[in-house]
């Protein structure tokens, strides 16, 4: 599995549950959805979904246009998304809500995709399409920490040594060193640099400046060498 997949799975079993202001964002979700497309008609719509229902079985009522299953996976899904993105990440409200909504309108253009993949994994696509989303936020927000090259400390850091030993570690010990010591940004600079992706190539990737990205990948792999050291 994919180290990005490993990770949205990490977030989403480990996302806090929030319900604040879901009522406005799901008010505004429908009517997005509408706008690209979803018809929901009453003749669709059956009893309303239980507990039992699988989330394979709504998506596809859902792309159907079945309100009450659109209802039944937001219910199930939302408030863990929003605590996510609000409480771990600390996005403001205003961005919480946009990447929220954005996991349901991507699930809904993608379902086919979603539903053709063994197993039907809605939540971890949910997560999945979150995190991206708050990459993407955390670039366009972050500010470089400082112009120029790295200070002498930094340079100290033995970057290709670090670099060999992450490799060495199994996914799912690299994903949890991941996740406890960094933002999903500073994730996506080490991430790519494990692909072999140069520094311009991930700046481009990100929108971001090459200086940006050597300053998030020294600061990424400060913290994970203190966070091996404190366990080796």
């Amino acid at each position: 599995m994919p180290l990005a997949d490993l990770l949205a799975r990490a977030a989403m079993l480990a996302a806090p549950s929030d319900a604040t202001d879901l009522a406005p964002l799901r008010a505004f979700l429908f009517g997005r959805l509408r706008a690209s497309g979803w018809a929901p008609t009453g003749a669709l719509r059956g009893r309303p979904p239980g507990l039992a229902d699988s989330d394979e079985a709504l998506l596809v009522a859902f792309v159907r246009g079945d309100a009450a299953a659109f209802d039944a996976l937001f219910d199930r899904h939302a408030a863990r998304l929003n605590g996510y993105v609000r409480r771990r990440l600390r996005l403001e409200p205003a961005d919480a809500a946009d990447a929220v909504q954005e996991a349901f309108l991507v699930l809904f253009q993608k379902a086919e995709a979603v539903l053709a993949h063994e197993p039907v994994n809605v939540p971890g696509f949910l997560f999945g399409t979150l995190r991206n989303k708050a990459v993407r936020v955390l670039a366009a927000r972050s500010c470089e920490a400082a112009e120029g090259p790295p200070d002498a400390q930094e340079l100290s850091l033995d970057e290709d040594g670090l670099t060999a030993l992450l490799r060495r570690e199994t996914a799912e010990r690299l994903v949890s060193l991941l996740e406890r010591t960094c933002n999903p940004l500073e994730q996506e600079v080490v991430i790519m640099g494990l692909d072999d992706r140069d520094g311009p190539e991930i700046a481009l990737a990100l929108g971001i400046t090459p200086n940006h990205v050597r300053q998030l990948r020294h600061r990424a792999l400060r913290k994970l060498r203190e966070a091996l050291s404190q366990v080796s």
